[in-house]
């Protein structure tokens, strides 16, 4: 399963949503250029030891906390940046049970879930969605606790709250198009309610990773669908009020015939990650301008009127 495959490498790129004071927070990105809109790699070996490989980069919305999947060891590994710099990477404190991948923290920096194939969960599986919390950004993480269990040899991936009580994921369960479709649960007195997004999102290929942005105004996600570039693609889907519109493939820029992967928007809501999975050769994480995707609204918005 293509979608397996590509997890194993551990670049699928988790997303955090906009703080509220956002517009206060410098980001660091470890001192590294920012791109415009020609998407440029983003040199994490630079910045971590020999031997530690960099997926699912996190950074915190207060700008000092970097967590990642290393994809040596399957762990969660953070870094945290004081005024002498960033530190070395050691494995989060919750990573401690099983692999350990695809992080999400939240806006607030209090709440993070992540895929792992820790005990218990429904065999077979390769993974179900975890979560912890702390008190403040300075304070431990409490221990992981399930969220969502369901019958599936695939696994879920990709976790992240488009809002409060409302989690969106990737799986592949008994109502699924395809190997590979994605999901909305939201949080009740008797539990997840899992719903199935329907079709456009959803088809008969793969969709993977779907991710809300910081503001809620579009939602991202890769799928091999017909008419795209090859591979998985990267797609977009403004909200217009309560609906979300037809899915745009955001174009060669950004799309190859080679495999896309999960892209994500930073905290401060300036730049997307993704991750290009080639055909020959290792994973390599690429970040652009989110000015890409605000042209691609302003266009449709100007074919609306």
């Amino acid at each position: 399963m293509m979608k397996n495959v590509i997890a194993l490498f551990g670049f699928l790129i988790a997303a955090t949503a906009l703080p509220a004071n956002a517009h206060k927070v410098e980001l660091d990105f470890f001192g590294e250029p920012k791109p415009d809109l020609t998407p440029i790699e983003f040199p994490f070996a630079n910045h971590v030891p020999k031997g530690v490989t960099v997926g699912n980069p996190v950074f915190g919305p207060d700008g000092k906390e970097f967590y990642f999947t290393d994809n040596e060891s399957r762990d969660i590994h953070v870094m945290t940046r004081s005024e002498s710099g960033w530190s070395k990477p050691r494995r989060a404190s919750f990573a401690d049970q099983g692999d350990n991948y695809e992080p999400y923290l939240a806006a607030d920096g209090l709440s993070l879930y992540f895929i792992s194939t820790r005990a218990p969960g429904t065999p077979p599986y390769n993974g179900r969605i975890w979560h912890t919390s702390r008190a403040s950004t300075n304070s431990p993480w409490q221990a992981p606790t399930l969220v969502l269990d369901r019958v599936t040899d695939a696994g879920f991936w990709y976790p992240n709250e488009g809002e409060k009580g409302v989690l969106y994921f990737g799986a592949t369960l008994a109502d699924s198009f395809g190997e590979g479709d994605f999901y909305r649960a939201k949080k009740s007195e008797d539990g997840w309610q899992i719903h199935h997004l329907p079709a456009p999102f959803n088809t008969e290929g793969y969709e993977w990773d779907p991710l809300i942005s910081p503001d809620g105004s579009y939602m991202m996600f890769q799928s091999e669908r017909a008419g795209g570039l090859g591979g998985t693609d990267i797609y977009v889907s403004f909200k217009t009020g309560e609906e979300w519109g037809t899915p745009i493939n955001l174009g060669s820029t950004i799309n190859t015939p080679e495999f896309e992967t999960a892209g994500s928007i930073t905290p401060d809501g300036k730049f997307m990650f993704y991750t290009l999975v080639p055909d020959e050769g290792a994973p390599r994480i690429y970040w652009v301008s989110t000015d890409v995707i605000t042209r691609l609204q302003k266009g449709q918005d100007a074919k609306a009127d």
